[in-house]
């Protein structure tokens, strides 16, 4: 007989996680339109995968001035949040940066891509 083991899904505060907005870090200035923001608000359960530093618990926090909660994210570990926090964490990369000469005999450096740092897994429970 087979035995499944059940992870632990923290939960976070609902009530803290509707006040927070939904920021867009792509552009900051587009307004968001209520079909977006209701699925970007609906809950889903997580894994939290830490790219950049595997078994590195990570903190941050998330919000604007009057608005904030700080989250601590543990590598592994499975998590119920908002779509827009999942979708703030996976948008965090850190840029690679390469020297490439510029026709005139100097060195420039160009921007070649990214190294995604975090990865938000969602889990299906059925």
């Amino acid at each position: 007989m087979e035995m499944q083991t059940q992870r632990h899904v923290e939960l976070v505060d609902p009530k803290k996680m509707e006040k927070l907005p939904i920021i867009n870090m792509e552009n900051p200035s587009k307004k968001i339109d209520e079909k977006e923001e209701k699925y970007l608000r609906q809950t889903v359960t997580y894994e939290f995968m830490n790219l950049e530093e595997p078994g590195v618990p990570h903190t941050f926090p998330y919000g604007n001035s009057k608005n904030r909660y700080t989250f601590t994210l543990l590598h592994g570990g499975r998590y119920k949040l908002p779509r827009f926090i999942a979708r703030h964490i996976e948008s965090r990369s850190t840029p690679i940066w390469k020297w490439m000469p510029d026709g005139t005999g100097s060195m420039i450096k160009s921007r070649m891509g990214v190294n995604q740092r975090f990865q938000m897994r969602e889990v299906y429970e059925g």
